[in-house]
Protein backbone atom coordinates (compact mmCIF):
# COMPACT_ATOMS: atom_id res chain seq x y z
CA UNK A 1 0.00 0.00 0.00
CA UNK A 2 2.88 2.27 -0.43
CA UNK A 3 2.29 3.49 -4.08
CA UNK A 4 0.50 6.49 -4.47
CA UNK A 5 -2.52 6.17 -6.95
CA UNK A 6 -2.88 8.55 -10.01
CA UNK A 7 -6.34 9.29 -10.42
CA UNK A 8 -6.98 12.18 -12.70
CA UNK A 9 -10.33 13.90 -14.11
CA UNK A 10 -11.47 12.26 -17.19
CA UNK A 11 -10.34 15.32 -19.52
CA UNK A 12 -13.07 17.50 -20.91
CA UNK A 13 -13.88 19.15 -24.06
CA UNK A 14 -12.82 22.47 -25.33
CA UNK A 15 -15.89 24.08 -25.67
CA UNK A 16 -16.54 27.27 -27.28
CA UNK A 17 -16.86 29.43 -24.09
CA UNK A 18 -13.88 27.72 -22.53
CA UNK A 19 -11.51 29.10 -25.66
CA UNK A 20 -13.20 32.01 -25.72
CA UNK A 21 -11.98 33.04 -22.32
CA UNK A 22 -8.46 31.32 -22.71
CA UNK A 23 -8.16 33.65 -25.90
CA UNK A 24 -8.66 36.88 -23.65
CA UNK A 25 -6.00 35.97 -20.91
CA UNK A 26 -2.42 37.44 -21.94
CA UNK A 27 -3.74 40.80 -21.29
CA UNK A 28 -3.96 39.95 -17.53
CA UNK A 29 -0.38 39.26 -16.93
CA UNK A 30 2.57 41.28 -17.15
CA UNK A 31 3.82 45.08 -15.66
CA UNK A 32 1.20 45.71 -13.15
CA UNK A 33 0.86 49.46 -15.01
CA UNK A 34 -0.52 47.72 -17.97
CA UNK A 35 -2.12 44.51 -17.15
CA UNK A 36 -5.79 43.96 -16.82
CA UNK A 37 -8.24 42.28 -14.71
CA UNK A 38 -9.47 38.27 -15.56
CA UNK A 39 -12.54 37.72 -17.46
CA UNK A 40 -15.46 38.08 -15.23
CA UNK A 41 -16.22 34.55 -16.31
CA UNK A 42 -13.31 32.69 -14.77
CA UNK A 43 -14.69 33.81 -11.68
CA UNK A 44 -18.53 33.04 -12.00
CA UNK A 45 -18.49 29.73 -14.49
CA UNK A 46 -19.27 26.57 -13.65
CA UNK A 47 -17.87 25.41 -16.84
CA UNK A 48 -14.64 27.30 -16.31
CA UNK A 49 -14.35 25.79 -12.61
CA UNK A 50 -14.60 22.32 -14.44
CA UNK A 51 -11.81 23.42 -16.54
CA UNK A 52 -9.80 24.88 -13.69
CA UNK A 53 -10.52 21.00 -11.38
CA UNK A 54 -8.72 19.41 -14.06
CA UNK A 55 -5.72 22.52 -15.26
CA UNK A 56 -4.76 23.12 -11.63
CA UNK A 57 -6.21 20.81 -8.59
CA UNK A 58 -5.47 18.02 -10.33
CA UNK A 59 -1.84 18.50 -11.70
CA UNK A 60 -0.97 21.15 -8.82
CA UNK A 61 -0.14 20.97 -5.02
CA UNK A 62 -3.04 21.10 -2.94
CA UNK A 63 -2.94 22.28 1.01
CA UNK A 64 -4.75 19.57 3.13
CA UNK A 65 -3.58 20.40 6.19
CA UNK A 66 -0.58 20.56 8.84
CA UNK A 67 1.05 17.83 10.55
CA UNK A 68 0.82 19.88 14.01
CA UNK A 69 -3.08 18.73 13.43
CA UNK A 70 -1.72 15.23 13.89
CA UNK A 71 1.07 15.21 16.24
CA UNK A 72 0.15 11.14 17.90
CA UNK A 73 0.20 8.11 15.83
CA UNK A 74 -3.02 7.47 14.95
CA UNK A 75 -4.43 11.11 14.67
CA UNK A 76 -6.11 12.11 11.42
CA UNK A 77 -7.99 14.92 10.51
CA UNK A 78 -10.67 15.00 7.47
CA UNK A 79 -11.11 17.15 4.42
CA UNK A 80 -13.31 17.31 1.47
CA UNK A 81 -11.21 18.53 -1.85
CA UNK A 82 -13.88 19.25 -4.36
CA UNK A 83 -16.27 16.13 -4.33
CA UNK A 84 -13.25 14.04 -2.65
CA UNK A 85 -13.50 13.21 0.70
CA UNK A 86 -10.02 12.19 2.33
CA UNK A 87 -8.30 11.51 5.33
CA UNK A 88 -4.87 12.98 6.31
CA UNK A 89 -3.59 11.03 9.05
CA UNK A 90 -0.12 9.91 11.27
CA UNK A 91 0.43 6.22 10.83
CA UNK A 92 1.69 3.22 13.17
CA UNK A 93 5.12 4.31 11.70
CA UNK A 94 4.93 8.16 12.17
CA UNK A 95 4.24 8.87 8.87
CA UNK A 96 2.24 11.17 7.32
CA UNK A 97 -0.25 9.95 4.73
CA UNK A 98 -3.28 10.98 2.74
CA UNK A 99 -6.11 8.73 1.47
CA UNK A 100 -9.49 8.67 0.29
CA UNK A 101 -12.17 8.33 2.96
CA UNK A 102 -14.56 6.62 0.40
CA UNK A 103 -15.00 3.09 1.33
CA UNK A 104 -14.58 1.16 -1.57
CA UNK A 105 -17.52 -0.89 -1.39
CA UNK A 106 -20.36 1.13 -1.45
CA UNK A 107 -19.03 4.71 -1.20
CA UNK A 108 -19.55 5.51 2.31
CA UNK A 109 -17.53 8.08 4.20
CA UNK A 110 -15.56 6.68 6.67
CA UNK A 111 -13.83 8.73 9.52
CA UNK A 112 -14.94 11.86 12.20
CA UNK A 113 -14.33 15.37 11.88
CA UNK A 114 -11.11 14.07 13.75
CA UNK A 115 -9.66 11.98 15.91
CA UNK A 116 -7.82 9.18 16.85
CA UNK A 117 -7.54 5.28 15.64
CA UNK A 118 -5.03 2.67 17.32
CA UNK A 119 -5.25 0.60 14.08
CA UNK A 120 -8.13 0.71 11.90
CA UNK A 121 -10.91 3.05 10.18
CA UNK A 122 -14.21 1.26 10.28
CA UNK A 123 -16.78 1.79 7.75
CA UNK A 124 -20.08 2.46 10.09
CA UNK A 125 -22.44 0.98 7.15
CA UNK A 126 -20.98 -2.61 6.74
CA UNK A 127 -17.66 -2.78 9.31
CA UNK A 128 -15.29 -3.63 6.40
CA UNK A 129 -11.93 -2.21 8.18
CA UNK A 130 -9.28 -0.62 6.99
CA UNK A 131 -5.88 -0.36 8.64
CA UNK A 132 -3.37 3.16 8.92
CA UNK A 133 -2.20 2.51 5.38
CA UNK A 134 -5.60 2.05 3.66
CA UNK A 135 -4.93 -2.00 3.39
CA UNK A 136 -8.28 -3.82 3.75
CA UNK A 137 -8.19 -5.59 7.07
CA UNK A 138 -11.72 -7.36 6.55
CA UNK A 139 -15.09 -7.69 5.20
CA UNK A 140 -17.84 -9.21 6.84
CA UNK A 141 -20.02 -11.99 5.45
CA UNK A 142 -18.04 -11.65 2.14
CA UNK A 143 -15.78 -14.79 2.57
CA UNK A 144 -18.99 -16.50 0.32
CA UNK A 145 -18.32 -14.40 -2.85
CA UNK A 146 -14.52 -13.65 -2.34
CA UNK A 147 -11.41 -14.01 -0.08
CA UNK A 148 -9.84 -11.50 1.49
CA UNK A 149 -6.70 -11.03 -0.91
CA UNK A 150 -8.94 -11.14 -3.40
CA UNK A 151 -10.86 -8.32 -2.04
CA UNK A 152 -7.50 -6.34 -1.45
CA UNK A 153 -6.92 -5.91 -5.24
CA UNK A 154 -9.88 -3.69 -6.07
CA UNK A 155 -11.28 -2.88 -2.44
CA UNK A 156 -8.33 -0.96 -0.33
CA UNK A 157 -8.45 2.75 0.19
CA UNK A 158 -6.56 4.54 -2.71
CA UNK A 159 -3.28 6.28 -0.76
CA UNK A 160 -2.65 9.84 -2.71
CA UNK A 161 0.94 11.48 -3.16
CA UNK A 162 2.38 13.55 -0.69
CA UNK A 163 4.69 15.99 -0.15
CA UNK A 164 5.45 18.08 3.34
CA UNK A 165 6.76 21.75 3.36
CA UNK A 166 6.99 23.71 6.56
CA UNK A 167 5.38 21.15 8.22
CA UNK A 168 2.09 22.02 5.58
CA UNK A 169 0.77 18.78 4.18
CA UNK A 170 -0.04 18.84 0.11
CA UNK A 171 -0.97 16.51 -2.08
CA UNK A 172 -1.16 15.91 -5.69
CA UNK A 173 -4.31 13.66 -7.49
CA UNK A 174 -2.49 12.71 -10.53
CA UNK A 175 0.82 12.26 -9.25
CA UNK A 176 2.91 13.80 -11.91
CA UNK A 177 3.23 17.68 -10.42
CA UNK A 178 6.77 18.53 -10.36
CA UNK A 179 8.37 18.54 -6.60
CA UNK A 180 6.38 21.77 -4.08
CA UNK A 181 9.87 22.72 -2.32
CA UNK A 182 12.10 23.38 -5.45
CA UNK A 183 9.69 26.12 -6.08
CA UNK A 184 9.34 27.98 -2.78
CA UNK A 185 12.48 28.89 -2.40
CA UNK A 186 12.44 32.64 -1.50
CA UNK A 187 9.17 32.08 0.47
CA UNK A 188 11.14 29.21 2.36
CA UNK A 189 13.72 31.40 3.30
CA UNK A 190 11.33 34.29 4.39
CA UNK A 191 9.61 32.01 6.86
CA UNK A 192 12.75 30.05 8.18
CA UNK A 193 13.00 32.03 11.37
CA UNK A 194 9.57 31.05 11.99
CA UNK A 195 10.19 27.30 12.19
CA UNK A 196 6.53 26.99 11.09
CA UNK A 197 7.69 22.80 11.00
CA UNK A 198 8.16 22.65 14.50
CA UNK A 199 5.43 24.24 15.41
CA UNK A 200 2.44 23.26 17.11
CA UNK A 201 -1.64 23.75 15.93
CA UNK A 202 -4.53 24.51 17.28
CA UNK A 203 -8.29 22.43 15.74
CA UNK A 204 -8.90 24.22 12.52
CA UNK A 205 -12.75 25.68 12.11
CA UNK A 206 -14.15 26.12 9.26
CA UNK A 207 -16.17 29.02 7.90
CA UNK A 208 -18.59 27.79 5.33
CA UNK A 209 -21.21 28.82 2.84
CA UNK A 210 -18.78 32.01 1.47
CA UNK A 211 -20.32 33.32 -2.15
CA UNK A 212 -17.54 34.13 -3.99
CA UNK A 213 -14.89 32.10 -6.19
CA UNK A 214 -11.73 30.91 -4.49
CA UNK A 215 -9.16 33.02 -6.60
CA UNK A 216 -10.78 36.22 -5.46
CA UNK A 217 -10.07 35.29 -2.03
CA UNK A 218 -6.50 34.84 -2.40
CA UNK A 219 -6.58 38.44 -4.34
CA UNK A 220 -8.36 40.11 -1.56
CA UNK A 221 -5.80 38.37 0.84
CA UNK A 222 -2.43 38.96 -1.18
CA UNK A 223 -2.98 42.87 -1.80
CA UNK A 224 -2.36 45.41 0.22
CA UNK A 225 -4.62 48.27 -1.93
CA UNK A 226 -7.26 47.91 -0.19
CA UNK A 227 -6.08 47.93 3.25
CA UNK A 228 -6.08 51.75 3.57
CA UNK A 229 -9.39 51.81 2.77
CA UNK A 230 -11.88 48.96 3.73
CA UNK A 231 -9.85 48.37 6.88
CA UNK A 232 -9.36 52.00 7.76
CA UNK A 233 -8.56 52.13 11.23
CA UNK A 234 -8.19 49.12 12.26
CA UNK A 235 -5.43 47.98 9.71
CA UNK A 236 -3.51 51.19 10.14
CA UNK A 237 -0.81 49.57 12.55
CA UNK A 238 0.45 48.27 9.47
CA UNK A 239 -0.20 50.51 6.66
CA UNK A 240 0.15 49.94 2.99
CA UNK A 241 2.54 52.56 2.54
CA UNK A 242 5.05 49.73 4.51
CA UNK A 243 4.05 46.95 1.97
CA UNK A 244 6.63 45.83 -0.39
CA UNK A 245 7.08 42.98 -3.36
CA UNK A 246 8.99 40.53 -5.14
CA UNK A 247 9.98 40.27 -8.50
CA UNK A 248 8.20 37.68 -10.18
CA UNK A 249 10.13 34.24 -11.07
CA UNK A 250 9.46 31.73 -12.97
CA UNK A 251 11.79 29.50 -11.59
CA UNK A 252 10.21 29.95 -8.02
CA UNK A 253 6.42 30.02 -8.44
CA UNK A 254 4.82 28.40 -6.26
CA UNK A 255 3.85 31.32 -4.34
CA UNK A 256 2.88 34.72 -4.45
CA UNK A 257 4.09 36.80 -1.33
CA UNK A 258 4.77 40.18 0.19
CA UNK A 259 5.95 41.93 3.49
CA UNK A 260 3.66 44.61 5.27
CA UNK A 261 5.38 46.47 7.62
CA UNK A 262 3.88 47.20 11.41
CA UNK A 263 4.68 50.82 12.36
CA UNK A 264 5.89 49.37 16.09
CA UNK A 265 7.73 45.96 17.18
CA UNK A 266 4.97 42.63 17.44
CA UNK A 267 2.11 44.21 15.69
CA UNK A 268 -0.74 42.05 15.24
CA UNK A 269 -4.17 41.18 13.71
CA UNK A 270 -5.83 41.83 17.24
CA UNK A 271 -8.09 44.24 19.23
CA UNK A 272 -4.75 45.53 20.77
CA UNK A 273 -2.81 45.07 17.21
CA UNK A 274 -0.38 43.85 19.25
CA UNK A 275 0.73 40.17 19.39
CA UNK A 276 -0.83 38.55 22.59
CA UNK A 277 1.48 35.91 23.20
CA UNK A 278 5.30 35.38 23.36
CA UNK A 279 7.47 36.53 20.07
CA UNK A 280 9.18 33.50 18.75
CA UNK A 281 12.57 33.96 19.95
CA UNK A 282 14.64 33.23 16.19
CA UNK A 283 12.73 36.46 14.83
CA UNK A 284 15.22 39.02 13.58
CA UNK A 285 14.19 42.70 14.63
CA UNK A 286 13.01 43.31 11.21
CA UNK A 287 10.96 40.26 11.03
CA UNK A 288 9.37 41.40 14.29
CA UNK A 289 7.99 44.23 12.69
CA UNK A 290 6.34 43.12 9.67
CA UNK A 291 3.59 40.27 8.21
CA UNK A 292 4.34 37.92 5.49
CA UNK A 293 1.50 37.48 3.81
CA UNK A 294 1.79 34.32 1.73
CA UNK A 295 -0.68 32.20 -0.77
CA UNK A 296 0.99 28.90 -1.69
CA UNK A 297 -1.52 28.45 -4.44
CA UNK A 298 -4.05 27.46 -5.19
CA UNK A 299 -5.84 27.11 -1.77
CA UNK A 300 -2.98 27.88 0.73
CA UNK A 301 -2.65 31.50 2.30
CA UNK A 302 -0.73 31.83 6.06
CA UNK A 303 0.57 35.47 7.89
CA UNK A 304 3.38 34.76 9.67
CA UNK A 305 3.27 36.99 12.48
CA UNK A 306 5.93 37.61 15.32
CA UNK A 307 4.18 34.92 17.53
CA UNK A 308 2.97 32.28 15.34
CA UNK A 309 1.09 31.92 11.69
CA UNK A 310 -2.61 32.59 10.86
CA UNK A 311 -4.09 30.22 7.59
CA UNK A 312 -6.58 29.74 5.87
CA UNK A 313 -7.26 26.55 3.64
CA UNK A 314 -9.53 27.32 1.03
CA UNK A 315 -11.88 24.76 -0.45
CA UNK A 316 -14.22 25.50 -3.46
CA UNK A 317 -17.67 24.23 -3.36
CA UNK A 318 -18.05 25.13 -6.93
CA UNK A 319 -17.36 28.26 -8.70
CA UNK A 320 -19.37 30.83 -6.77
CA UNK A 321 -18.82 29.95 -3.20
CA UNK A 322 -16.46 28.47 -0.99
CA UNK A 323 -15.04 27.12 2.70
CA UNK A 324 -12.59 28.65 4.84
CA UNK A 325 -11.17 26.38 6.82
CA UNK A 326 -9.01 28.80 9.31
CA UNK A 327 -6.26 28.01 11.61
CA UNK A 328 -3.60 29.09 13.66
CA UNK A 329 0.29 27.76 14.56
CA UNK A 330 2.39 28.29 17.24
CA UNK A 331 5.56 27.19 18.69
CA UNK A 332 4.70 24.11 21.11
CA UNK A 333 6.18 26.28 24.26
CA UNK A 334 3.16 28.85 23.73
CA UNK A 335 0.92 26.26 23.64
CA UNK A 336 2.33 24.47 27.04
CA UNK A 337 1.66 28.32 28.24
CA UNK A 338 -1.15 27.74 31.06
CA UNK A 339 -3.68 30.49 29.62
CA UNK A 340 -2.95 29.53 26.04
CA UNK A 341 -6.54 28.60 25.45
CA UNK A 342 -7.63 31.40 27.48
CA UNK A 343 -6.51 33.74 25.41
CA UNK A 344 -7.04 31.82 21.91
CA UNK A 345 -10.52 33.54 21.54
CA UNK A 346 -9.37 36.85 22.10
CA UNK A 347 -6.69 35.65 18.74
CA UNK A 348 -10.21 34.49 16.99
CA UNK A 349 -12.22 37.80 17.66
CA UNK A 350 -9.14 40.19 16.43
CA UNK A 351 -8.82 38.16 13.08
CA UNK A 352 -12.67 38.21 12.72
CA UNK A 353 -12.88 41.84 12.93
CA UNK A 354 -10.91 41.65 9.28
CA UNK A 355 -12.43 39.02 8.42
CA UNK A 356 -16.42 40.35 8.80
CA UNK A 357 -15.04 43.32 6.84
CA UNK A 358 -13.55 41.28 4.27
CA UNK A 359 -16.60 39.14 3.72
CA UNK A 360 -18.83 42.32 3.01
CA UNK A 361 -16.56 43.50 0.32
CA UNK A 362 -16.55 39.83 -1.19
CA UNK A 363 -19.40 39.56 -1.23
CA UNK A 364 -20.07 42.96 -3.40
CA UNK A 365 -17.28 42.12 -5.87
CA UNK A 366 -18.66 38.82 -6.81
CA UNK A 367 -21.97 40.31 -7.35
CA UNK A 368 -20.72 42.88 -9.58
CA UNK A 369 -18.61 40.24 -11.38
CA UNK A 370 -21.85 38.67 -12.81
CA UNK A 371 -23.42 42.07 -13.81
CA UNK A 372 -23.26 42.21 -17.80
CA UNK A 373 -21.32 45.55 -17.19
CA UNK A 374 -18.93 43.59 -15.42
CA UNK A 375 -15.40 45.44 -16.85
CA UNK A 376 -11.39 44.06 -16.90
CA UNK A 377 -10.38 47.14 -14.88
CA UNK A 378 -6.83 48.30 -14.44
CA UNK A 379 -4.23 47.72 -11.81
CA UNK A 380 -3.32 50.22 -9.02
CA UNK A 381 0.76 49.95 -7.86
CA UNK A 382 0.02 48.54 -5.33
CA UNK A 383 -1.98 45.36 -6.70
CA UNK A 384 1.24 44.35 -8.29
CA UNK A 385 0.99 40.67 -6.38
CA UNK A 386 -2.12 40.24 -8.98
CA UNK A 387 -0.78 39.92 -12.30
CA UNK A 388 1.65 37.34 -10.72
CA UNK A 389 -1.46 35.44 -9.09
CA UNK A 390 -2.63 35.67 -12.76
CA UNK A 391 0.80 34.33 -14.37
CA UNK A 392 0.69 31.53 -12.01
CA UNK A 393 -2.51 30.39 -13.47
CA UNK A 394 -2.81 31.14 -16.88
CA UNK A 395 0.56 29.63 -17.40
CA UNK A 396 -1.46 26.28 -16.11
CA UNK A 397 -4.60 26.89 -17.70
CA UNK A 398 -2.58 27.40 -21.05
CA UNK A 399 -0.44 24.36 -20.52
CA UNK A 400 -3.89 22.06 -19.64
CA UNK A 401 -5.52 23.25 -22.47
CA UNK A 402 -2.33 22.65 -24.95
CA UNK A 403 -2.17 18.87 -23.35
CA UNK A 404 -6.13 18.81 -24.67
CA UNK A 405 -5.61 20.00 -27.80
CA UNK A 406 -2.74 16.95 -28.02
CA UNK A 407 -4.34 14.61 -27.24
CA UNK A 408 -7.41 15.18 -29.45
CA UNK A 409 -4.87 15.99 -32.83
CA UNK A 410 -3.35 12.42 -32.05
CA UNK A 411 -6.47 10.63 -31.65
CA UNK A 412 -7.63 12.41 -35.36
CA UNK A 413 -4.16 11.24 -36.65
CA UNK A 414 -4.50 7.76 -35.38
CA UNK A 415 -8.10 7.68 -36.90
Amino acid sequence: MSEFVKAPLEPMPLSDSILNILSQLDASTGDVKDAITMPPEVYTSEDWFEFEKRAIWDRDWICVGHTGLIPEKGDYVSITINDDPLLVLRDKEDQIRVMSAACPHRGTVIGEERGNTKNTFACPMHAWTFDLQGKLCSAPEMEAHASLDELRKDHCLPVIRTEIWNGFIFINLDGEAKALAPRLKRLSAEVANHHLGEMGAVPTIDWADNPWNWKYMHENAIEPYHTRYLHKGVHDFAPSKLATFAEWDEADDGAVFHPTGFLELDGNFTESYKSLYPTIETLSENERKRVMFACVLPNLFFGAVPDGLLHYIILPQGANNITLRVGFLYPKSTMALPDFYETLPKVVDGLSIYNDQDVVANKLVHRGLKSRFANRGRYAPKEKTLPQFNQWLIKRYKTYADSLSKNSEKKRTVA
